[in-house]
């Protein structure tokens, strides 16, 4: 999910942008004791980063007229653990800001604490509870899948609510808005998060089938503690969101229907939070560079980047999915007298 350039504004961009930097600072810090107890798998961290940049950013059609894209996160907050996802999709959408104007620089926290705390904590969280359960690896998987795109879209939904009751002219009330926004991405996103579903169980089955040394590695496979910190931030932090969105529904607001208009095969930015936005009296705008819109020069890089993140996954396949080599001991023989 990706809020766009000037829609949040304020006291709720600079919260969320905050917030956003203590995740990634957390996220840094566990990336680097990550990186100095596992030096040899530091390219796994970049292939999990290209996965996330590459995967939402395709625009997928769907049968509503509009587009929208799978999260990314999910998986990468399974095998590195909610944190170091959140950091590697604040970097994912900081690069997505600057040079395909997907989201914006004002509205990049919300969209870190969207799709990466939310989307790639529940997932771990979702696999961790799973597996506790006595889950398969591929339930644990495809329930994370599953509930870490629905949570990103439901986190977005959350603050997108937050930044249109602090527009210059907000239409409805909290419950009018967070309503319309769900319906509006239910029918789209809904088919994506199935998917997502079906492609993280998948990927979890095959990794713990061909290689399960690397999940035991990565500490995925065993029941590792739970932090009570981490359980009680991503338990917490839609309640919280609600409640502050409550807080600042404006009172006067009367009920009324509520329409959304979507032009052919657009994306779900343009079409609902843009659309939103506009007509609560904000400005949506790109961000830095406009590339998706220069034809060639967008088909160009979407290329290169899509090269760039099959060449990472290729050369890290065996890695994760290519069997180990069984090791034999060799017997020779010692001639006899």
């Amino acid at each position: 999910m990706h809020i766009s350039e000037g829609i949040i504004t304020g006291i709720p961009a600079i919260t969320t942008t905050v917030a956003a930097l203590g995740v990634v600072g957390v996220g840094a810090r566990h990336m680097r004791r990550f990186v100095a107890e596992h030096p040899e798998k530091k390219p796994l961290l970049g292939m999990a980063g290209a996965f996330i940049f590459f995967l939402s950013l395709i625009p997928i059609p769907a049968f509503t007229g509009t587009c929208s894209h799978p999260c990314g996160s999910p998986l990468a907050g399974i095998l590195f653990g909610p944190w170091i996802g959140a950091a590697l999709s604040a970097l994912s959408l900081l690069m997505q800001a600057a040079f395909f104007s997907h989201g914006g620089f004002s509205s990049w926290g919300a969209n870190t604490l969207a799709l990466g705390l939310a989307g790639a904590g529940s997932a771990w969280l979702t696999f961790k509870l799973a597996r506790r359960c006595g889950l398969s690896v591929w339930w644990a998987g495809a329930l994370g899948g599953l509930l870490g795109d629905i949570m990103t879209y439901m986190v977005s939904g959350l603050l997108l609510d937050v930044a249109l009751l602090n527009a210059p002219h907000p239409r409805y009330s909290f419950t009018e808005y967070l309503m319309t926004i769900y319906g509006a991405y239910l029918p789209t996103q809904g088919p994506i998060a199935l998917v997502e579903m079906v492609v993280t169980g998948f990927a979890m089955n095959a990794i713990y089938q061909q290689r399960p040394e690397v999940l035991e590695t990565l500490r995925v496979v065993k029941p590792a503690k739970l932090a009570p910190a981490a359980i009680t931030t991503l338990l917490v932090l839609p309640l919280c969101l609600v409640l502050a969105a409550f807080a600042l529904s404006p009172a006067h607001a009367a009920p009324k229907a509520v329409t959304v208009t979507q032009a052919p095969v657009t994306g779900m930015d343009e079409a609902v939070n843009e659309h939103m936005a506009q007509d609560a009296g904000l400005s949506p705008k790109s961000s830095g560079f406009d590339i998706e819109r220069m034809g060639d020069l967008w088909n160009t890089l979407l290329l290169l980047a899509g090269g760039t993140a099959g060449f990472l996954l290729g050369r890290n396949w065996d890695k994760l999915f290519a069997k180990a080599p069984r090791h034999t001991s060799a017997i020779t023989a010692t001639p006899q007298e």
